[in-house]
């Protein structure tokens, strides 16, 4: 270190470049080799506990806490289990064929409830003349415990000289809720056509072969000689049949007691009602009645084709239209629309608030449009419970059409195999009716589903005779009462939740 300088000079620095030229390399490697290690582990640990204590170790306040099963409760599972475990069962039944993808419909099977005969004792029915009588109408009451029932003759000579009854029977526990004779209401002419109002419970009208209308209040039955009855005026029909009764909803029924109102000023009471009648001599009555209040006076009377100088129909059978407020806006359709059935086959559409005055008349002609009319005699209408503005028409010829009331030729026309006397909807099923069958052999009533086209398979409702009359009610379980031209009534219960529909069916 002693040779060592200590003088510090100024750094230096050059440049270092090469004097000999050489060539430019490059190289690379590549290896498929390699490899991967890895390590894994899972640990899973359980433990299970237990205890037993007796119920002399519980420390409890309240001796009932130490007796399990607490008392009564054996007993209580005893009566309601059974039940519960019924109603299970069916349940599963009625839904087996969701959970089915087979092509070919299964059989529903309708239970047989009761059979009876409803012209025991009525020594007067068929007097002077060696005819039996008949079920000529048949009506369920709103809530499905009691059934009325007319028993007549379907066929007269010139006038109707024949005494009328009407048998009113109520559904009653203690007789395993089969349905037991609990009244009759006498007429002195045949009762044409039988009608419970669909909420009022008690209220009963009905219409007899000589043109009258007439309101019955079966809240105190007993009664019923005492002023529980309301006849309409005399004439109302030209003394002619009636042949066919309907009560208003709430929305048409406000539409006609407003009517009232303007017509004569007078305010309308809370429990007022309108009913509607119509009969073989072209007209229809609308009546405002209370059966609290003794009122059966008429809100307007309606003359089919009164305007036209053509002869007056014979109404057969009429319909309104069922209204719905919460439908979706293109589903909206008039609320005041009815259809109207001939004896002569005609199918005549009507409208309240498109009727027309007559000349030198008080009455209305609310005829607006003729749609496409039936070869015979129309047997019925019913509008679509379902469906705004679809209802189906059966005629004598057995000829089955489905309308549309906006296009006037029939959207379907359906010529069954088998004679048909009456119909009728099947409730919460949008696409099937119920065919009263005449003159059948093999089975009384068919379910026919319109928009396949197609006989919907029920084993069970088998008979012989001639149906003169069926009714449908759908409160909790489904029943159809059918009465033929023997005086035989038959009510069945039908599973019409097992009926299998396409999702064409219910688009239809």
């Amino acid at each position: 270190m002693s040779s060592l300088s200590g003088y510090d000079s100024e750094a230096c620095g050059f440049d270092s470049i090469s004097q000999s030229k050489r060539l430019e390399t490059s190289t690379s490697t590549q290896t498929s080799e390699f490899g991967e290690a890895g390590i894994g582990c899972q640990t899973n640990f359980s433990k299970d506990c237990g205890s037993l204590a007796s119920p002399s170790e519980l420390k409890a306040e309240d001796d009932i806490l130490k007796e399990y099963p607490p008392p009564g409760l054996n007993a209580f599972l005893r009566k309601v289990v059974p039940g519960m475990l019924e109603q299970l069962d069916q349940t599963d039944r009625e839904m087996l064929y969701n959970s089915s993808d087979s092509e070919e419909e299964e059989a529903v099977v309708a239970k047989l409830v009761q059979e009876m005969k409803v012209n025991k004792d009525t020594p007067g029915l068929g007097s002077g003349d060696h005819q039996t009588a008949s079920v000529l109408s048949l009506t369920w009451s709103s809530a499905g415990n009691s059934l009325a029932v007319s028993i007549g003759q379907t066929q007269h000579e010139r006038w109707c000289e024949h005494e009328g009854l009407i048998r009113v029977y109520t559904v009653r526990r203690t007789a395993g809720d089969k349905l037991v004779h609990s009244i009759d209401i006498s007429e002195k002419n045949c009762v044409t056509v039988v009608k419970y109002h669909p909420s009022v419970a008690a209220l009963l009208a009905y219409a007899t072969s000589s043109g009258e209308v007439v309101l019955c209040n079966l809240r105190n039955s007993g009664n019923l000689n005492e002023g529980m009855q309301l006849t309409s005026p005399a004439g109302c029909h030209g003394t002619r049949s009636v042949s066919a009764l309907h009560w208003a909803d709430a929305s048409l029924a406000n539409m006609f007691l407003t009517m009232q109102i303007q017509n004569t000023g007078k305010r309308r009471g809370a429990s007022d009602q309108i009913l509607i009648s119509a009969g073989s001599d072209g007209t229809l009555n609308v009546w405002q009645v209370n059966s609290n209040l003794k009122i059966f006076e008429n809100v307007v009377s309606y003359s089919l084709n009164g305007s036209k100088k053509v002869p007056a129909p014979d109404i057969s059978c009429f319909d309104f239209i069922k209204s719905y407020p919460l439908r979706p806006c293109d589903e909206k359709v008039a609320d005041d629309v009815f259809v109207v059935g001939t004896k002569s086959g005609s199918m005549l559409l009507c409208q309240v608030k498109a009727a027309h005055r007559i000349v030198d008349s008080k009455m209305l002609d609310p005829v607006y449009d003729m749609l496409d009319a039936h070869g015979t005699c129309v047997l019925d209408v019913a509008f679509s419970l379902q469906r705004p503005g679809i209802f189906a028409s059966v005629s004598i010829d057995s000829e089955l059409r489905v309308y549309d009331i906006n296009q006037g030729s029939p959207l379907k026309v359906i010529c069954l195999d088998v004679p048909v006397s009456c119909m009728s909807w099947l409730p919460n099923n949008p696409c099937v009716l119920v065919l009263g069958l005449a003159r059948a052999d093999k089975q009384l009533v068919r379910l026919y589903n319109v928009s396949g086209g197609r006989t919907v398979p029920v084993e069970g409702l088998a008979g012989c005779g001639t149906v003169t009359a069926v009714a449908v009610n759908q409160s909790g379980t489904c029943r159809i009462a059918a009465g033929d031209s023997e005086s035989n009534l038959r009510i069945w219960e039908l599973p019409a939740r097992r009926i299998r529909l396409t999702n064409e069916d219910l688009e239809f």
